[in-house]
């Protein structure tokens, strides 16, 4: 049965399983829909048009699905969806999306956000990720699968951090980050191989050795040769392992735009 704390206030509109938990002080807006298992501990503000799937826990004081930060746009009916079993520890905030950004804002399964940690609109996050606290999101970025993004690290809009890649607190992501690396620095640099993450992740001998030698030649090159030749040397290789070569392709994707952030050639 569906637990409702009597000074929280639930819009008429908004959707909730039979066995949700809203705490005292809880706002859920307009159009919401709140899937199986989710607790909402106290405080909890949810916007309008705010999907959540199964048994998300949102800790004290967290804003998720109010409406973007962009000047001049006020309440646009866009979306915030969120996947399964996901956590918000207290004071984070997502935006939803906005209409020059395809409308909605998305979060996948099994991610972890720590305190203050902030997405902004029409941001794309996939599954099992790690935002530490006070990591700051701007708009249009993307987070891919397994990344973790260390307390006080900053994105700017239209980045994207490759799955695998665990970023050093406070560093200052400006451009795409290659998948399975470690970065650090403000603004940032690949440092090397996210080797524990992987080697937690259950990633075989075989498949770390080719990361490590594929690493090796396009981060600890030596003599003139550019990134860009040693990718395509690479990519023209046969029976490459399968992590080497979505490696390789995300850094043909950021080679795409001057500023090497891929989603910027997507801008409204």
């Amino acid at each position: 049965m569906t637990k409702i704390a009597p000074t929280a206030v639930v819009d008429k509109t908004a959707q909730l399983a039979d066995d949700v938990f809203v705490g005292p002080g809880c706002l859920i807006g307009p159009h919401s829909i709140i899937g199986p298992g989710c607790i909402l501990k106290a405080n909890v503000i949810i916007g309008s048009r705010v999907t959540l799937g199964r048994n998300n826990r949102i800790f004290p004081n967290c804003v998720l699905g109010e409406e973007p930060q962009i000047v001049g746009l006020i309440d646009p009916p866009t979306a915030l969806i969120i996947g399964d079993h996901n956590t918000f520890r207290e004071q984070v905030t997502i935006n939803r999306g906005s209409p020059q950004g395809g409308g909605k804002t998305t979060i996948g399964n099994n991610n972890y956000l720590m305190i203050a940690a902030h997405l902004g609109h029409d941001c794309e996050m996939e599954d099992n990720c790690v935002l530490g606290n006070a990591v700051a999101i701007a708009g249009h970025c993307k987070i891919e699968r397994n990344a973790w993004l260390s307390a006080f690290s900053t994105m700017q809009q239209f980045s994207t951090v490759g799955r695998f890649t665990f970023s050093a607190g406070f560093s200052g992501i400006y451009n795409d980050q290659p998948p399975f690396v470690r970065v650090a620095g403000y603004p940032c640099r690949v440092r090397g191989l996210n080797l524990i993450g992987l080697k937690r992740a259950g990633f075989s001998e075989q498949n770390l050795a080719a990361l490590d030698k594929a690493y090796r030649r396009l981060f600890r090159k030596t003599g003139s040769e550019t990134l860009a030749h040693a990718v395509e040397d690479l990519a023209a290789q046969n029976g490459l392992d399968e992590n080497v070569r979505y490696l390789l392709d995300s850094l043909r994707r950021r080679h795409q735009h001057r500023t090497g952030r891929y989603r910027e050639l997507f801008r409204p």
